[in-house]
């Protein structure tokens, strides 16, 4: 929510009344301001004003309560009401006032202030990121040899690109003419296709076999395009072979990378493997105040408290949070509360993250396809029904959710790593050989996403 036409808009749809009220009465009101705890509100004519009085203005105020946090006051105001020259400005579909144009350039600037260097600077460290931050450190300063590849893996959103992008800075800058090469797995894979497509494959190959320093980012994304791989191998040992360095990351370790050619598994593994775990609490509440710092802004003690607590897996959602929240307290002119939090929280969650794709939907949807019951899928029985079951479950679960094999294990009544590939394996085979098997679990696919 960036503006109090957001705030109105959701407002608006949170409503308890029907479409065609909605249509005659809320749809032709204009959002104008919203002062402190007091909302500014435009309709047409006096008959309108009186309408929205009389029957929807409680029911804005409570919406309004659940959005803000806070209570407020509502005015309503009609064309007479308005000076002339304002008038001449609601002419216009989209109302502007002049503090309007100050609150714009307000939020355009403080969105400006929320972007900032990865630099190893503004990389808050603590006990789960701190291998992999020490290991990017000691590679920028040169001490090159021990770390050769330095693999980093972890969930989405975890710093594993501010790493990447804090290393090719302090390396340029401390070497002037150094070439640092730092490109996405799917960047690396649309350039090499596009140099076979328009035969430019010498200068592709010039261009990353011949760089100080590689790094590649998000190298699941190689899964299954075998030429890709291929070129990716070859890179690899030819700059490996001249010690030069290579920073490799991906969402989960390498052997649990699928369709990835062992050769180039091997190699991954080759140096030091870094993983970067859920930020701890203290490390999450670093993150909250070196954000609002940036944005020359206070948040209450308790208020940081209460965000690192409930945004604890992804330091994206962290930092969108405290930049909504900003815009927010800029918009209404009220200190950062609780509530406030609480309902950017919420808004927060639905901008950057999927409704998830739980084990237990997945379970549930094979388990009416194969006609077994979940807690037979998850027990320790085995008859031939029950065990395809529960192989096809799994291959879901880490295809749909990238849950990993271990993991995986633990919610089929803790079996073991091996069971999990096994099964994962088997149903790749069967999706191979037999078109009616891939049709089911396509549809199974189907049905578990359109669920969402």
């Amino acid at each position: 929510m960036n503006s109090f036409a957001d705030i109105f808009q959701l407002m608006k749809e949170n409503l308890p009344i029907t479409d065609t009220a909605k249509k005659l009465f809320i749809d032709p009101i204009k959002p104008i301001k919203l002062n402190n705890n007091r909302v500014v509100l435009y309709v047409n004519n006096p008959y309108e004003k009186t309408i929205i009085n009389e029957n929807y203005v409680n029911m804005f105020k409570t919406q309004f309560y659940e959005i803000l946090g806070f209570e407020v006051e509502i005015d309503i105001l009609t064309p007479g009401d308005l000076t002339p020259e304002q008038r001449l400005k609601f002419c216009d579909p989209i109302p502007e006032l002049e503090d309007d144009v100050d609150m714009t350039k307000k939020l355009e600037s403080t969105l400006a202030n929320s972007n900032y260097n990865h630099t190893f600077d503004t990389f808050i460290v603590g006990d789960s990121n701190r291998l992999a931050y020490s290991a990017c450190k000691a590679i920028a300063q040169g001490q090159t040899g021990q770390y050769n590849p330095l693999f980093i893996y972890s969930e989405p959103g975890l710093g594993k690109t501010h790493l990447l992008c804090a290393v090719k800075n302090h390396a340029e800058q401390s070497h002037p003419g150094f070439k640092v090469l730092y490109v996405s797995a799917e960047n690396f894979v649309t350039e090499f296709v596009n140099s076979l497509k328009y035969n430019t494959n010498d200068e592709f190959k010039n261009k990353y076999r011949n760089c100080d320093m590689l790094l590649v980012d998000d190298v699941q994304f190689f899964s299954g395009k075998k030429e890709s791989q291929t070129e990716l191998f070859h890179t690899f040992n030819e700059l490996h072979q001249k010690n030069k360095q290579i920073i490799l990351t991906s969402d989960r370790p390498p052997k649990e990378i699928n369709d990835i050619e062992e050769r180039l598994l091997t190699r991954f593994e080759w140096g030091l493997l870094a993983d970067i775990s859920t930020p701890e609490f203290e490390t999450r509440l670093a993150i909250i105040k070196r954000k609002a710092e940036l944005l020359n802004m206070h948040i209450p003690q308790n208020v940081t408290e209460y965000m690192a607590d409930k945004l604890k897996k992804n330091i994206r959602q962290l930092e969108g949070a405290i930049i909504k929240m900003n815009a927010l307290t800029l918009v209404t002119g009220v200190s950062p509360t609780v509530s406030m939090a609480q309902n950017v929280i919420k808004d927060v969650l639905t901008d950057q993250q999927p409704v998830p794709v739980t084990v237990e939907r997945i379970i549930n949807e094979v388990s009416h396809i194969y006609n077994v019951t979940p807690e037979e899928m998850v027990g320790p029985r085995r008859n031939n029904q029950i065990s395809s079951a529960r192989q096809v479950a799994m291959y879901l679960i880490n295809q749909i959710t990238g849950l990993s094999y271990t993991a995986i294990g633990e919610e089929f009544g803790k079996r073991d790593h091996s069971t999990v590939v096994y099964a994962i394996n088997k149903v790749k085979g069967i999706i191979k050989k037999d078109p009616n098997y891939r049709a089911t679990i396509e549809d199974l696919v189907k049905n578990i996403s359109n669920e969402i």
